[in-house]
């Protein structure tokens, strides 16, 4: 790349690593928690090939397996090691989209600089936050990393066709046990393939060997595979206009949240990517020389298409919208995007399309500033979004760091505010993860935090019920409201999450998230650090008896720089009655 330009094509990658840096948190969440039963079998030497093999939600990530467990021990399962490796992977796989573009291209000029950081634009867009802040989906990343690499050798002239076919052959392979996905790296690469060579035998040799080791992976990626059958009650006219507004939002997803709009600029995407493969299918025998140098861009073009059609049939029946909302799908589908403008910068540059060249040019900028305000303003509502999501995740880290001190309680399994929620869905899966974790030594939690009887200075009160002589009676289909504040006098950082524990256990059957307003405490304490300072919480009061029917609420802050737990002035007395 050259300078002084070429610097610029860092800004997008350092607006990408300072929002890892900024959101992403050391904790496993979702789907991250069938990793600590690989751990486990490595290091007692008890896994064998299946388990790599084996199916996960309909995918064989075989390939990311291998990366999270070699991430795993090297860095004692570190999960921001992850999101840097994916970073890693996604500026390797856009060098070689800058590659390709610069082949394609005799004179590198300021509008083919402005193309390619369009591209970086686009390739590095926080539209896929999730993606960015979730270690799982390194195979994403992976993927996209195979199929350029792939289109990258098979452009190389300096190359024989028999070899660039071989060595592309091992991205696709990779990418194939890496996820579903991967399996559409051969059917797109098709365009790349035929373009090998002009002797129309050997391109059918190329073809069929190709196309072979596309039913070959598929076969091998076929066996034990069984898919849970879905029901879902919608007429036929009703599930095709649910896969259509589906993919088309999918198409469009990395650059508008707006479901008015969607929907047209992804047909206006996918209509784009038609008219430029029309136009070099008309154009091919005056024309030869086009539909070479766009051949990789098609191929990446037709991988983000198929990507798009089969997660549109796995996940319609969540809704048109779920598309926009979801994130995480947006790395394969933003590649469609990438592949049409860059196909348009190869047409426009090539001269004779239009009589004469400024207005395309100008047609193109103009386009191009449209395509940033919407990375831009998608981009900020990612960020916004992720801002909400990092404290519910900051929430489930300091329940996973005390998880020794929670209770087996119908609190932390059902509630709806329950801290744990935010890393699964399911409590059993994280506890069982963390005893695997731990007798592994790969991770430990702490089981020696002590806990304060009383504190100088005044940490919160339990201000509702408030505290009296008088126990509060309940009948056990009733439920009780707790409310307080709760702050760390004179930190920055303030608590998020209150525990109650019952008489003199030194557990916590539940917990309350704080941060709602709380202007007055700031004003009396001066602080607008107390801002937000407030909690509440609604608990069954069959919930909050143990042994006995009788017990006193505590409310507790977890100090993680003292490592200990501080009580909150105030208590409540708690009698149930028999009905």
């Amino acid at each position: 790349m050259r300078n002084p330009v070429s610097k610029l094509y860092l800004i997008p990658i350092l607006v990408v690593t300072g929002f890892i840096i900024c959101f992403g948190v050391n904790v496993p969440f979702y789907d991250q928690w069938v990793l600590p039963a690989l751990f486990e079998k490595i290091a007692t030497g008890t896994l064998q090939f299946k388990d790599l093999f084996e199916l996960h939600n309909n995918h064989r990530i075989l390939f990311p397996r291998l990366i999270f467990i070699a991430l795993g021990f090297i860095s004692s399962w570190n999960i921001k090691l992850e999101l840097f490796f994916s970073l890693g992977l996604a500026i390797l796989t856009f060098i070689l989209l800058y590659k390709i573009s610069a082949n394609s291209c005799k004179n590198q000029n300021y509008f083919f600089d402005f193309t390619n950081l369009l591209t970086a634009l686009i390739f590095f867009s926080l539209a896929q936050s999730e993606n960015w802040l979730w270690g799982f989906q390194i195979a994403i990343f992976l993927i996209n990393f195979c199929v350029i690499i792939s289109c990258f050798i098979l452009t190389q002239n300096q190359i024989k066709p028999k070899q660039k076919l071989l060595l592309a052959a091992i991205p696709c392979g990779i990418a194939s046990f890496s996820s579903a996905q991967g399996l559409m790296s051969w059917l797109a690469l098709i365009p790349s393939v035929l373009v090998l060579t002009t002797e129309v035998n050997q391109r059918k040799k190329y073809l069929i060997f190709w196309i072979t080791l596309f039913l070959l992976s598929s076969l091998i990626y076929s066996i034990g595979y069984t898919q849970e059958p879905k029901t879902i009650n919608l007429s036929l006219l009703e599930k095709l206009l649910a896969l259509i507004q589906f993919f088309f939002n999918l198409i469009a997803a990395p650059l508008t949240n707006s479901q008015n709009f969607s929907i047209c600029i992804g047909i206006i995407i996918v209509l784009n990517f038609i008219i430029l493969g029309s136009y070099c299918l008309i154009n091919l025998k005056n024309k030869n020389y086009l539909i070479k140098l766009c051949s990789p861009w098609f191929s990446i073009g037709i991988f983000s298409i198929l990507c798009s059609i089969l997660i549109t049939l796995g996940r319609y029946s969540y809704g048109a919208n779920y598309a926009i909302y979801t994130s995480r799908y947006t790395s394969h589908s933003l590649l469609l995007i990438i592949a049409v403008i860059q196909v348009w910068f190869i047409i426009i540059s090539a001269g004779n399309f239009f009589h004469r060249n400024y207005y395309p040019k100008l047609i193109y900028s103009f386009v191009g500033g449209i395509l940033v305000c919407l990375i831009v303003v998608k981009s900020e509502i990612a960020i916004a979004q992720a801002q909400t999501d990092i404290i519910n995740k900051q929430r489930g880290e300091t329940c996973l760091e005390i998880i020794n001190y929670l209770e087996d309680s119908k609190f932390f399994k059902t509630h709806h505010e329950r801290c744990l929620l935010r890393l699964s869905k399911t409590t059993w899966w994280i506890q069982d993860g963390v005893k695997k974790l731990q007798s592994v030594n790969l991770r430990n939690w702490e089981n020696k935090i002590t806990f304060k009887t009383e504190s100088e200075q005044v940490y919160g009160y339990i201000d509702f019920p408030l505290s009296s002589d008088q126990p509060l009676k309940l009948k056990p289909q009733d439920s009780v409201t707790l409310k307080g504040w709760a702050i760390f006098p004179q930190q920055q950082k303030q608590p998020q999450l209150v525990f109650f524990s019952r008489g003199n256990q030194r557990s916590f059957f539940a917990q309350a998230n704080v941060g709602l307003n709380s202007p007055d405490i700031a004003q009396v304490l001066d602080s607008p650090l107390y801002d937000h300072g407030r909690w509440e919480v609604t608990i069954p009061a069959v919930q909050l008896h143990h042994d006995g029917r009788n017990t006193t609420i505590k409310a507790w802050v977890y100090n993680p720089d003292g490592n200990e737990f501080i009580p909150l002035k105030g208590g409540v007395k708690i009698i149930l009655e028999k009905n």
